[in-house]
């Protein structure tokens, strides 16, 4: 079984992991942030700073994340200069896409984000539909619009070429921060959820990543893949009210809780459209209404505001919506689902964290709850040595008394007089 990751924050902002192969969390020392929610998936984990900005945190791997930029060079051909820059002025750009419709110059390219860096400087592309092109990689056909071919004809008016340039993502490991020209969001975000690598295995890293901001309202996050792990931009999914927050599971299931305590299921996700096609309202489980939610493959748990842990019944990719709600023992404060339907929870009194024990293929609601024992990192280090302020004060204590034992031992007045006072100081201390 591969070794998956349990991702957790802290109330002073701090991130840990706990790997199913370790005993201990270990805390994210690559930063300084301090983090208010974290989401993950296999292959990276997405978190909200406490500076209302959005960073990524991309796993590293043997598998290196490239991404081909291209640009294609027109050029049209005239008996004065022969093949030239000059075009007609109803001819594509110079530089333009395969299209000829957008203007493509090699320096209009630049890079998303600092995660990224250029591998190389442009070169033109010498080879045409897996066979190789006379030198500078030219392909000509009769007009624009027509078909090229990698021999020029008596009749070639126009050629073009491809140039080529590859940038990897460097950012592995770290919190890499999503720059705002891709947030482009109106307000901050509150919370957020990604899952969705179940629901097609192409592209390749395809995720689904929804947020929610501070005025309620939900966004989703396009393009995300293996060769582009940020995204490309957002895109507000319109809701039947103001949400407070939202959970997405691996597959089709995304359900969220609106502000009322109501819980709100999000229909017609596939393949073809990962981001649904319209809301079903829910009822709360209690009167009191629901204040979370998190889902998984085919399960659905909730917290009402009363902190009773409730499981929905009947869930599948089929019925989102399930059949009805059912009541568990134990409070909790929040809930989440891991892979393969494992349940995790924070206990209500003792802020603890708890596992959902039994839970299998056929008893997906489990059997009873576990308290989570493992300690952190930190905390191993604190036992190891105080802090910081208590040695420096133990030094100096230290210190004071070793200079008073020798200023004893040479039994001269002064001496005697400076060791009285050295000593009032220790017992003061």
């Amino acid at each position: 079984m591969p070794v998956s990751l349990l991702w957790a924050v802290d109330v002073r902002g701090r991130v840990y992991r706990l790997s199913t192969g370790g005993q201990q969390w270990e805390q994210c020392h690559d930063t300084k942030l301090e983090f208010k929610r974290v989401t993950a998936a296999t292959q990276c984990c997405w978190g909200i700073a406490c500076d209302h900005n959005i960073y990524l945190n991309v796993h590293a791997s043997d598998l290196s994340i490239r991404y081909q930029e291209e640009t294609y060079e027109n050029q049209r051909w005239n008996p004065v200069d022969g093949f030239s820059e000059r075009l007609l002025p109803s001819d594509r750009w110079q530089w333009s896409d395969v299209t000829g419709l957008a203007h493509q110059p090699l320096d209009s390219f630049d890079l998303p984000s600092s995660g990224w860096e250029w591998e190389a400087d442009w070169y033109a592309d010498e080879n045409f539909e897996a066979e190789p092109t006379e030198k500078g990689g030219w392909t000509y056909a009769m007009d624009f619009p027509a078909t090229y071919t990698k021999d020029k004809k008596w009749n070639s008016c126009v050629r073009r070429r491809r140039w080529l340039r590859y940038r990897r993502y460097k950012a592995r490991d770290s919190w890499a921060k999503i720059p705002s020209a891709q947030s482009a969001l109106p307000d901050p975000v509150s919370d957020i959820s990604c899952g969705g690598w179940e629901i097609s295995e192409e592209p390749r890293g395809r995720l689904s990543l929804w947020a929610v901001s501070l005025q309620g309202k939900v966004w989703y996050r396009e393009g995300i893949q293996h060769h582009n792990p940020e995204g490309s931009s957002w895109t507000e999914v319109p809701v039947p009210g103001e949400v407070v927050q939202i959970s997405c599971g691996p597959g089709e299931l995304v359900w969220a809780v609106l502000w009322e305590g109501q819980l709100v299921v999000r229909e017609g996700i596939g393949r073809d459209c990962p981001s649904g096609t319209a809301w079903t309202v829910v009822d709360s489980p209690s009167t009191v209404g629901a204040t979370g939610v998190a889902v998984g493959v085919n399960v659905v748990w909730a917290v009402t505001k009363d902190n009773k842990v409730w499981f929905r019944r009947g869930v599948n990719s089929h019925n989102p919506c399930g059949t009805g709600w059912i009541g568990m023992v134990g409070e909790m404060i929040m809930v989440n689902v891991g892979l393969n339907d494992q349940v995790w929870a924070l206990g209500s009194a003792e802020r603890g964290l708890f596992q959902r024990q039994g839970v299998t293929a056929s008893e997906l609601s489990g059997k009873a709850s576990r308290a989570l024992s493992a300690p952190r990192d930190s905390e191993r280090t604190e036992h190891k040595q105080p802090p910081q302020p208590l040695r420096l004060w133990l030094d100096t204590m230290y210190t004071l008394y070793t200079i008073s034992k020798s200023l004893v031992k040479s039994k001269h007045p002064n001496c005697l007089l400076i060791s009285l006072f050295l000593y009032s100081i220790l017992i003061a201390s």
